[in-house]
């Protein structure tokens, strides 16, 4: 449910005629018996008309953050609609202007405090409907504020602080509710500190006397679920709706959350965006506050965001549009202790959603990594499509790639690692569309799909996943070691119709991924007999820096085969001691096209690349003398009259070669027809 708080003393309340309705100012904390002028926040929302504003100019010592006792029953539930509740209204409080990786310097001044256990009971909206229904809410799910039915209400600046349930229920910060009357859409939270004290940008315990029993924050900080009718059918949800910065915005900076919570946004529906939040993650964007260590893991949720029924369209990070972007990425902490998931997205149907732009267990000054082991994303099905990073249509394409750091410190974490098995990445189902390209991994699991564990049917279900988009004959790309600094070579299965479009991607790879792997010992595959398995300790190949894109059988591709390829690579300018890997993309789609259906294959294993020879050739006579360095090895000599990727051949037969100081040389003798000539393995 959505509550529209507007505060003011009855005196202050000043109509504005037109749209925007009046403002209601509150100007008073006591929420119990105001006096004579005054106006609390209960007052200001039973006030409240559609189009109007709760604004706060409450009293006392300059500077200072005002906390609001939750009275006994909460206050009302909000149900107008285009209703602002704006804690920045209040003197002093200034909202944050620093950029997603930075510290949140927002000054909150008002707190709305529920550690009483007080709030808002949102079984009532049945009451409030009057019909028969299910309302997604029972008694035993209270709110700090709620809305029901109410549109376009839009609730900043304020700092939460609340005990987590009283004996009767869960408390949540901010609760939406819908019926068939009124849709609750277009919710918009934003600007607020939720389980952090404004004061001092620190969590709270609460104290019973004896120990310290809970944190002080709600169990869930933003909820929204669905309503259904008597029966249990046609559901519908309180969407869409914005948590942090909104498409467009005019100030995104100033909409940037802070959620320490065991859940963040709890949820049933779809079109979501979550965007420009801190989730487990103080406002000095370089503390992880872990549920699952403080307090024995007692609040630990989920995880930081879990969306069921229908997850479709729902934004989480970047849209890569163009606007913004760089302001929309959300910053998450992690868990050490497995039991928790960074997203938790469950039920049909999922498609259309983007997950991008995000850091993942790192710290906003790009250094720091936060302890954790857990999955980023549980529960992609069989009918989901979704993009995890970018979809280099030209457009914010370096913002739209995520940082995922996992499985960190390592030694901490697995101190005996062989035979155990780390997090995945992502949990994924077959017949899942995922796009997984431009994102920076450090010790990852096998990404997007991890076949070593090494116990049941992995090896199936590894295959069964990407079969409908790609031949399962070889599913792991290959690097050749036949690869130098200038050309990248190896193989990929081809696509399956109308997955066509294959674009190589090629990474700088994870040399912690790689290393940490090994030390797992986990059973790999072997694509010399791809039904087989192999203990093959290689570690985990991931990509952590992207280096560029080629389409199979595109300009910069030499080799003619489909599904083989000669990467021209020498404008990425690569040293010998990279380590370098690729994934394979699947498209439907031309390459460049903006949400384009594309599925990713896991990384190669990793090569280094050899010395790229540096050819020079001369005249000598009615000779050419083609001469290289002998450290970068030997070649054979091809020619072709026209250049292309189609005509090269071995000179037949092939000039000898002989060694001149530190050059490998070979004399050719002019033909008398134009040639080409190059150096192949």
């Amino acid at each position: 449910m959505k509550i529209r708080i507007l505060f003011g003393t009855l005196s202050l309340i000043t109509s504005i005629l037109g749209a925007q309705g009046k403002t209601i100012t509150v100007n008073t904390a006591n929420n119990i018996s105001p006096g004579v002028g005054q106006t609390n926040l209960v007052q200001a929302i039973n006030l409240l008309a559609d189009g109007d504003t709760i604004a706060f100019n409450i009293p006392g010592t300059p500077g200072a953050v005002v906390y609001l006792q939750t009275p006994p029953g909460g206050y009302p539930i909000i149900t107008n609609n285009n209703v602002t509740v704006d804690g920045y209204s209040q003197p002093g409080a200034t909202p944050n202007t620093n950029p997603i990786h930075a510290a949140n310097n927002a000054k909150i001044k008002i707190c709305l405090d529920s550690r009483n256990g007080n709030g808002t009971d949102m079984g009532t909206i049945a009451d409030i409907a009057g019909v028969p229904g299910s309302f997604g809410f029972g008694h035993d799910e209270w709110a700090v504020l709620g809305v029901f039915r109410g549109t376009n209400v839009h609730i900043k600046g304020f700092g939460v602080l609340s005990a987590p349930a009283n004996p009767s229920a869960d408390i949540k910060s901010f609760s939406f509710g819908r019926d068939y009357v009124g849709s609750c859409a277009n919710w918009h939270v934003s600007g607020c500190w939720i389980g952090v004290d404004p004061a001092d940008g620190q969590i709270k315990f609460i104290d019973d006397g004896v120990s310290v029993t809970n944190i002080a924050t709600p169990a869930i900080a933003i909820a929204a679920y669905r309503h259904r009718d008597s029966a249990g059918q046609n559901a519908v949800y309180p969407q869409p709706g914005i948590i942090g910065v909104a498409a467009g915005s005019a100030n995104p900076r100033a909409e940037f959350n802070v959620i320490i919570t065991g859940y963040g946004f709890d949820s049933e529906g779809l079109n979501y965006r979550i965007a420009g939040n801190f989730f487990g993650v103080l406002p000095d964007g370089m503390t992880n506050v872990d549920m699952s260590l403080l307090l024995d893991g007692a609040q630990l949720g989920d995880g930081f965001i879990e969306i069921g029924r229908d997850v479709s369209n729902c934004i989480i990070g970047t849209d890569g549009d163009g606007v913004n972007d760089a302001d929309e990425g959300n910053v998450f902490g992690g868990f050490a202790v497995s039991g928790a998931v960074m997203m938790d997205l469950y039920s049909s149907p999922q498609t259309n959603i983007v997950i991008a732009g995000n850091w993942f267990g790192l710290a906003v000054d790009g250094v720091k990594r936060f302890t954790n082991n857990m999955a980023v994303v549980d529960g992609f099905n069989g009918q989901s499509t979704a993009r995890i990073g970018s979809d280099f249509d030209g457009v914010s394409d370096a913002l739209e790639a995520n940082v995922i750091a996992m499985n960190y410190p390592f030694d901490v974490l697995f101190p005996n690692p062989a035979g155990v098995a780390p997090e995945n990445l992502l949990i994924l189902s077959t017949g899942a569309r995922v796009s997984f390209r431009g994102n920076r991994l450090l010790g990852e699991n096998i990404a997007p799909f991890s076949y070593a564990i090494g116990s049941g049917n992995r090896l199936l279900a590894f295959t069964n996943y990407y079969a409908g988009f790609l031949q399962t004959n070889q599913v792991i790309p290959v690097l050749s070691s036949n690869s130098n600094q200038g050309l990248l070579r190896g193989t990929c299965a081809l696509g399956v119709p109308p997955y066509t479009n294959i674009i190589i991607d090629v990474y700088a790879a994870d040399e912690e991924s790689w290393t940490n792997g090994v030390k797992f010992q986990m059973v790999e595959l072997s694509y010399s007999d791809p039904i087989t398995m192999e203990t093959k300790y290689n570690g985990f190949p991931n990509g952590k820096t992207y280096l560029g894109s080629f389409v199979d059988n595109g300009p910069k591709d030499l080799d003619p085969v489909a599904g083989q390829f000669t990467l021209d690579i020498g404008s990425l300018g690569l040293n010998t001691s990279t380590l370098v890997t690729v994934a394979a993309n699947y498209s439907a789609d031309p390459p460049g096209t903006h949400q384009g259906r594309t599925h990713t294959s896991v990384f190669a294993n990793p090569i280094n690349l050899a010395i790229a020879p540096r050819m020079t050739i001369a005249r000598s006579g009615a000779n050419v003398v083609v001469s290289w360095a002998t450290n970068a090895g030997t070649f054979s000599v091809q020619s072709t009259p026209q250049f292309g990727p189609t005509a090269w051949a071995n000179l037949a037969p092939q000039p000898p070669i002989t060694v001149v100081g530190t050059n490998y040389q070979a004399t050719i003798p002019i033909s008398g027809t134009r040639s080409f000539i190059r150096l192949a393995r």
